[in-house]
């Protein structure tokens, strides 16, 4: 009997999908491919992911395609990505859909018809208005994509559309749609026994010109043809219809960061610290065993130059390094510095980057093309096959953490990724976390420590003001007239505030009532720039403030974000150059790296930002720093608070005294003698660290225990609430098998914020300190859930980072 191809979608579930192969595709058939399936009554694409004998007295499909030239991964990958799944509690088609980014060129576009049947209830017009303009727009295109039509028809959703398939008044049909990435450029070459002596060239100049260079290179770029002759337009056709060139096209690899001047960057001596940092790590790298490190540096300690330097030491040995930054903000500043040192052997991936550009990127490690690739998060799944190294620089970045399934952490993955790769793995970190740190002092890892900042340079000053006692809303008197005097001095300044926007809440000064987005139980955020009101969890956004929905005054802005702080900034300082760093004015690539490349110039005065300008910047000409309030990552209901403030205030306060001269910091906070401000205050990570080991281990929470968080959501609230108390018993029953005390369920109850786009949202976490019974209880328990209800969506968080 021939074999079957095992197949993984990307749907929830653990199942492979068992496929036939007909005779005409069984050639392309590899591990790693690509392939178009049916798959229920529709097609699907699915990943080849091994061969076998067929399941017994079941009649198998066969597939309808195979999609690749070339497969996207090999079985040591696929070991890795499996992984992913098992630990994620996540099935492999979603894992091996994250693992590739959608510039691999091939989707699926719905087609959708009207049937004999929609023509008749179009006739018989029994349908809403809505629902006839919707089905006229399809019956007048005749065959229309599912996108093309919700862009058309406003108001219109997939549900809308599926509905009309359940009645039986549209059809479907699927088919690829191939967009293939691959940029090619145009080459003029001379073809043999093309001279500039032809009679045919008598009195045509400019094209003997063109001929006489193309003769002298014998290859010659279009571009470059153009840069030199102007407009060829004209003449290339006529020297190829007349045989003295032919064009060729070759592929081209699109460079995202081609404008980085990398000129001035240059290698530093190293410290005493970071020489013997390079030493233990070059001693791993030469004996290709895995070794995980945790480099403790403080802020300007010089943590970039020990990557570097270990880099080399793997492209020497003819490896490859993979390099992993929490925040798109980092990328432009560390590129210039690793393509001064390794040129063009380093490339990018992250999502900020064009569909072409990552796939240019993606392709470029695959080949071995690259040494060294830097990115976000889901570079850990960067096809690199000779890894010699992983480096996690702010390792202790929650951004690390993916929300949506798979919802993986890349700073674990990485060292899941160097146990299989025999690689060293670095975590570096001002501020490391409190896990990574545990591992340390167990001596999981080699613990390395920088505790100088480089040339002998000082720890920037902190000073906190007290905002009980400051009558101003946005400045206390100490940081008015340090940004006063710091711009005089024809110094930077940056100001900290993770608050987009204007005003962080609005509020009705008559009755009290706040003003809340219809969608979710957040409260709406006025933004200065556009005259709007926006939604930061699903996107709302209204021109106008409506007038109180209770009492019908007027409703007016309270607190502040980053756009009040500019205003404010512009008030005290109005000749001052000044600049926000936010995700609504630094968005892509390009936006970032022009404001980066500014900062560098000293083009600006003043940069307020949110999270982004706390993440690794090293801006020689900063020296002062203000947190607006230290306070707002306190109130989050998160074990981790504390730790996430005094992450914040002491990277922060680090951007400052990079230079030569002295930086100050001012934490502005209403809760001065909180312990995380206290610490941040003197720059004491050690202290810190375990002071919240030992409070960990009190409440039994990680690195002393495992956490599992299963989700519910679904827009009905009684049906939501019904299938969670469900849930409930179900898990009591199942915990109730395992020995006492091996497993703790908390809640279920709902989420802090209850409601998101309409769908009601409620928790419950597992803890254990066994992670092997914590993932079989929440396998079964999922499993179980599973056949309660299909309209509650049920997710899972292995190890979650948020409880929002």
């Amino acid at each position: 009997m021939d074999e079957s191809i095992q197949v993984a979608i990307p749907i929830p579930g653990e199942e492979y999908y068992s496929y036939s192969v007909p005779e005409h595709l069984r050639e392309g058939i590899v591990l790693g491919k690509r392939v178009l399936v049916p798959f229920r009554n529709r097609k699907s694409i699915g990943f080849i992911v091994g061969t076998g004998e067929p399941p017994p007295d079941i009649k198998l499909r066969d597939i309808l395609d195979v999609i690749d030239e070339e497969p996207l991964f090999d079985s040591k990958r696929l070991e890795f990505l499996k992984w992913v799944s098992n630990y994620y509690i996540c099935s492999l088609g979603i894992v091996l859909k994250a693992a590739h980014p959608g510039g691999l060129g091939v989707s699926l576009k719905r087609l959708i018809r009207i049937t004999e049947n929609g023509v008749k209830a179009l006739d018989v017009k029994r349908l809403t208005d809505h629902e006839a303009l919707v089905l006229n727009t399809i019956y007048n295109s005749r065959e229309i994509t599912s996108q093309k039509l919700l862009n058309l028809v406003e108001n219109t959703s997939n549900e809308l559309l599926n509905s009309f398939k359940r009645r039986g008044l549209i059809e479907f049909s699927y088919e690829i749609d191939s967009d293939s990435k691959i940029k090619t450029e145009k080459i003029i070459v001379a073809v043999d026994g093309a001279s500039l002596d032809s009679k045919l060239l008598q009195r045509k100049h400019a094209k003997a010109e063109i001929l006489e260079f193309v003769l002298t290179h014998r290859k010659v770029p279009l571009p470059d043809l153009k840069e030199i002759f102007g407009n060829v337009g004209a003449h290339l056709p006529w020297l190829e219809e007349k045989e003295f060139i032919a064009i060729e096209h070759r592929e081209v690899s699109r460079d995202p960061f081609l404008e980085i001047d990398v000129s001035g960057e240059k290698s530093h001596n190293l410290t005493l610290d970071q020489d013997v940092a390079c030493k233990k790590v070059f001693a791993a790298i030469e004996n290709e065993e895995f070794s995980p490190f945790l480099l403790h540096g403080v802020t300007g300690s010089g943590k970039t130059e020990v990557y570097l330097r270990v880099i080399e030491e793997v492209i020497k040995n003819n490896k490859e390094a993979l390099v992993l930054v929490p925040e798109i903000s980092l990328t432009p500043q560390l590129v210039k510095r690793f393509r001064a040192r390794f040129g063009n052997q380093v490339t990018v991936i992250h999502s900020a980057l064009s569909d072409g550009e990552r796939f240019d990127a993606w392709r470029m490690a695959s080949r071995g093309e690259v040494k060294v690739v830097i990115g976000a998060r889901s570079a850990i799944f960067a096809p690199l096959k000779n890894l010699g190294i992983i480096i996690v620089d702010e390792e202790h970045e929650t951004s690390y953490k993916q929300e949506e399934a798979p919802s993986y952490n890349a700073r674990d993955l990485s060292l899941v990724l160097g146990r299989m790769t025999n690689s060293a793995v670095v975590l570096g970190s001002a501020t490391p976390s409190v896990e990574s740190y545990s591992n340390a002092i167990k001596n999981r890892y080699t613990y390395l420590t920088l505790p100088l900042r480089v040339e002998d340079k000082s720890l920037p000053k902190i000073q906190i003001a007290d905002m009980k006692d400051e009558s101003g809303i946005v400045f206390s008197e100490v940081l008015k007239k340090s940004l006063i005097s710091n711009f005089e001095d024809g110094k930077q300044t940056i100001l900290f505030l993770n608050r987009r926007g204007y005003s962080g809440l609005l509020l009705c000064h008559s009755c009290g009532e706040i003003l809340k987005c219809p969608n979710c139980t957040v409260s709406l955020t006025y933004h200065a720039g556009d005259d709007s009101i926006k939604c930061h969890m699903c996107g709302l956004s209204e021109k106008s403030i409506p007038d109180c929905m209770n009492c019908g005054d007027h409703v007016r802005g309270l607190g502040v974000g980053t756009q009040k702080v500019e205003e404010e900034v512009r008030r005290l300082v109005p000749q001052a150059t000044v600049a926000r760093m936010d995700r609504d004015t630094a968005s892509g690539k390009n936006k970032l790296m022009k404001l980066y490349s500014r900062l560098e110039r000293g083009e600006i005065d003043v940069l307020i930002g949110t999270q982004m300008v706390a993440k690794g910047h090293d801006l020689p000409g900063v020296t002062l720093v203000g947190v607006i309030s230290a306070d707002i990552s306190l109130g989050i209901p998160d074990f981790r608070s504390g730790e996430r403030t005094f992450q914040l205030v002491t990277q922060v306060a680090g951007r400052s005294g990079r230079g030569d001269h002295l930086g100050t910091a001012i934490v502005q906070t209403y809760n001065p003698d909180h312990p995380s401000i206290i610490f941040a205050t003197h720059q004491d990570s050690g202290a810190f660290l375990e002071q919240e080991l030992k409070l960990r281990e009190e409440l039994n929470y990680p690195p002393f225990s495992r956490l599992v968080n299963i989700r519910f959501s679904g827009r009905f609230e009684s049906e939501t609430e019904r299938v969670v108390s469900e849930s409930d018993k179900l898990a009591r029953r199942i915990s109730s098998k395992l020995p006492m005390g091996s497993l703790e369920i908390l809640g279920p109850s709902p989420c802090p914020i209850y409601k998101i786009r309409n769908r009601f949202r409620f928790q419950m976490l597992l803890k254990s300190k066994n992670a092997r019974v914590l993932h079989n209880f929440s396998k079964q328990l999922l499993g179980s859930i599973s056949k309660i209800s299909s309209n509650v969506r049920c997710s899972v968080d292995v190890d979650p980072y948020y409880f929002s």
